[in-house]
Formats: C-alpha cells, sequence, structure tokens
C-alpha cells in the first residue's frame, strides 16, 4: 500500500502488488523510485507464491484499483512482466487526471499533470476557511484559480468580489476596499459601500496585493485581524466575514527584505499557498486551450469556424509564451479575425511569436558569455528605442520566456522590463489601429 504525503496528510492512496519472486534490491528501487514522484511508500508484503494465470514471466509488477486486495484478473492481464536483471520503474501519471478532483473546474482548461496538481490543491482547501495566497506569473490564470476556490466552497450561493491593486491609485484604492461616507473628501458627495464590505460572508480576491501601498497594509491587516471595517468618514466600526484570496506575481519573501511588504500581513495572508505553473511548463496544454479559445472566439467574433493547422501548432507549441494563457488567447483572437479561410495559418499569429522564433533560429543556443557572444541582428536605420525592443526580446526568447532571468542578464528590474514590454504590446495595437 503506497500513499503521497502533504503537509502531513495522505491523499492518492493506491495498491502496488509486485507478484512472484523479485529481489529485495528492487524493492528497495521502487521504494525510492515512489519516493523520489512524492509518494511515501511501504512495501508490506511480497508475495512469492501466488499463482498468475497467464503470466510466464517470474514476476510482475502492477498497480490494484480496489485498494488493499490482490488484484482482479482483468487487472491481471494488463500487468507488467519484470525481466531478470531489470531495474523496477514507476510512473503515477495514471492518477492525475481530473476524474479524481470533486469540485467543479471547467473553466480551467488543460490536463497536464502541472495544472492538475494545482487543481488537487484546491479540492483540498476549497471547503475552508483558510486564507490562501496565490503565486503565479502574469496571465497564468490566477483569478480563474481564486473563482474555483470560491466556487467550491461553502460561501458559493455569495458574492466573490475582485479589486486588482495594481489597476487603481493608491489615494483611490482605500476608498475601492473600505468605502466611504458622504463628505469624507471633496468628491465624496454620496456614501460608497467598499468592496471588503460587498464580499460579507463571501469571497475577497485581492488581485496583484504586492502592489498595494505599506499604509494600506496596514490598515487591511487590522480589518484582517479584527474582523471590522471602517468607512472613510465613518465613526463606528462594521463587522464582515470575508475569506480573503490574494495574488501575487512578485516574490514577496523578497519584498519583505526590501521593506515593501510587510511581513506579519504576508503570514496573514499566506496560511495555504498556491503556485500555478507558466504556460511553458505546461506545453502539452497548449493544444487544448488554442481549440478552446478558437472556438470561442469564432463565435465571439462572428467568424465561421476554422481548423488549425499542424504547422501553426508547432509554432505555437515553440513559443515561450511570457505573457502566458492571456497572450495565447489574444493570439487566437488574432488569427481568427485575420484569418480568411477554413484555417489558421502560421502567417495569422503575431508578429512576436513569428519574430521570436526566427530570432532563436538565427542565435546560438548558449547563453551568452565573453568566450561565445551572442549577436542579433538590427537592420541599418532602426532607432534606438526598437533596438532596444529586438535585443530585449531576443534576450526573452533566449531564456525561454522567464523573465527573472532575462531581467537579470539586462541588468534591469523585473519591473522595468515588464513594463517595457507592455509598452511594445502598445505600440503594436496602434499601429495595427492606424
Amino acid at each position: 500500500m503506497i500513499h503521497r504525503n502533504k503537509e502531513d496528510e495522505r491523499y492518492d492512496q493506491i495498491s502496488v502488488f509486485i507478484l512472484g519472486d523479485v529481489s529485495n534490491d528492487k524493492v528497495k528501487n521502487l521504494e525510492s523510485l515512489l519516493e523520489k514522484d512524492g509518494y511515501g511508500a511501504t512495501v508490506i508484503a511480497n508475495d512469492r507464491t501466488v499463482p498468475i494465470a497467464g503470466i510466464e514471466s517470474g514476476a510482475v509488477l502492477l498497480l490494484a484499483e480496489d485498494r488493499g486486495h490482490y488484484p482482479l484478473q482483468k487487472q491481471i492481464d494488463k500487468a507488467r512482466p519484470i525481466a531478470t536483471g531489470e531495474a523496477l520503474q514507476f510512473s503515477p501519471s495514471h492518477a492525475l487526471t481530473r476524474d479524481t478532483l470533486r469540485g467543479n473546474y471547467r473553466g480551467i482548461i488543460g490536463s497536464s499533470p502541472e495544472i492538475i496538481e494545482v487543481l488537487k490543491q484546491v479540492d483540498k482547501v476549497a471547503d475552508t476557511k483558510a486564507k490562501v495566497l496565490i503565486y503565479g506569473e502574469t496571465g497564468t490564470g490566477k483569478e480563474l484559480v481564486a473563482r474555483a476556490l470560491h466556487q467550491n466552497s461553502e460561501r458559493a450561493a455569495n458574492e466573490m468580489v475582485s479589486l486588482n491593486c495594481a489597476a487603481i491609485p493608491g489615494t483611490l484604492l482605500e476608498s475601492e476596499l473600505f468605502g466611504h461616507e458622504k463628505g469624507a473628501f471633496t468628491d465624496a458627495t454620496t456614501r460608497r459601500i467598499g468592496k471588503l464590505e460587498r464580499a460579507h460572508n463571501g469571497t475577497m480576491f485581492l488581485d496583484e496585493i504586492g502592489d498595494m501601498s505599506l499604509s494600506l497594509q496596514a490598515k487591511l491587516l487590522r480589518a484582517i485581524e479584527t474582523g471590522e471595517i471602517e468607512r472613510l468618514g465613518g465613526t463606528k466600526p462594521i463587522r464582515v466575514d470575508v475569506r480573503i484570496v490574494a495574488a501575487t506575481h512578485c516574490d514577496l519573501a523578497e519584498a519583505i527584505e526590501n521593506g515593501t511588504f510587510r511581513r506579519d500581513l504576508y503570514y496573514r495572508l499566506n496560511a495555504v499557498s498556491l503556485s500555478l505553473p507558466p504556460l511553458r511548463e505546461r506545453q502539452e496544454d497548449i493544444r487544448m486551450l488554442a481549440e478552446y479559445f478558437l472556438e470561442r472566439h469564432c463565435d465571439t467574433y462572428r467568424q465561421p469556424m476554422r481548423k488549425i493547422l499542424p504547422e501553426t501548432f508547432a509554432r505555437l507549441q515553440k513559443y515561450p509564451w511570457p505573457g502566458n494563457i492571456r497572450e495565447l488567447e489574444n493570439a487566437l483572437i488574432h488569427a481568427v479575425i485575420l484569418a480568411d479561410g477554413e484555417t489558421i495559418l502560421p502567417g495569422h499569429l503575431p508578429k512576436e511569436i513569428l519574430m521570436s522564433q526566427k530570432l532563436r533560429r538565427n542565435s546560438p543556443k548558449e547563453i551568452h558569455n565573453s568566450a561565445n557572444p551572442q549577436a542579433v541582428t538590427v537592420p541599418l536605420g532602426t532607432n534606438l528605442k526598437g533596438m532596444e525592443e529586438v535585443f530585449i526580446r531576443a534576450t526573452l526568447a533566449s531564456q525561454n520566456g522567464n523573465r527573472t532571468k532575462t531581467a537579470s542578464l539586462l541588468g534591469i528590474s523585473i519591473r522595468t522590463l515588464q513594463n517595457r514590454l507592455k509598452d511594445y504590446g502598445a505600440s503594436e495595437r496602434v499601429s495595427s489601429a492606424s
């Protein structure tokens, strides 16, 4: 009997049977392989005498669905014989399926082990009161995961209220969060109910919590600790019962060291942390996501249903997707609108995807160093801003879309890099519109 361990709790329990004569060394080898895959494994019995119908090998390794009992004949028929001298191998990927999940996750597309692992954690924590901190790069679907936490909780009948802390100026963010009374400040002509108050008995999703000012962090901490808020200009506290789910693309531990995030608030929010994989680490989901977005946006933009050609899929698979799922969706919108016929060709994809792969073909695979300089070709007449863009995009592509490594190589902060990439995206939209 084996089980997977997570935070001292057992899950994914299944049975492994070794039938026939297998050496103790092979048994230890199997236990070691299981432990590397995150399983706590103990071989309780190695039955060397069980007759195996239809199996001529001296021993077999198999998994059983009827936990704790000897396998049925149909399972024995699927057993894999162990050859003499062969090292045992085991892959738990069969257990990583959506069928094992209790909750409803129809809004989250994908079946890769990486995304199923995230959903299994959501399954565990959704129907609890625990605060959750979601980490992930921009565009990885943090709000979708927050919504899944809410919809699969006992608070699902009430509202989930979202607030992007990076999208609202600091002077207005406090009013958005806590609300205000009439006359609290110059433009406060009426009373406003804040989002924390709206989320009473529901869930409050604070996106990009790392961008919240220190002064507002202190007020949020007090609200979490006391379960009470005060509107701006108000004179009495208001009780609120809110589950907090926060998300960030920042390294909050680093922000604490830099003095831009409160340590005490971090420990209040980080009861359970979930880390979302970037799209480049779940490549097997790209086809499923692309087909989903294709069908969705052919309908949205009233276009006939189109088919993505294999060579187009190949381009999608090779691109590092620095903007993750959001960038993939935008790429499919771009293709749906520009395509004329019944198929999506590589040429219908945004130019940054095509440019990235051209730069990668023309550049050596090795990372830049003094003995092996990496060349980037820029046409004569390109202005300085254009040269900077080509160089930054080429560096990003060479690092497979990893923004942290790219920023380090370029000697700039991750925020500066993100602002540059936003500027390039905005200039492309203006150019295409003019």
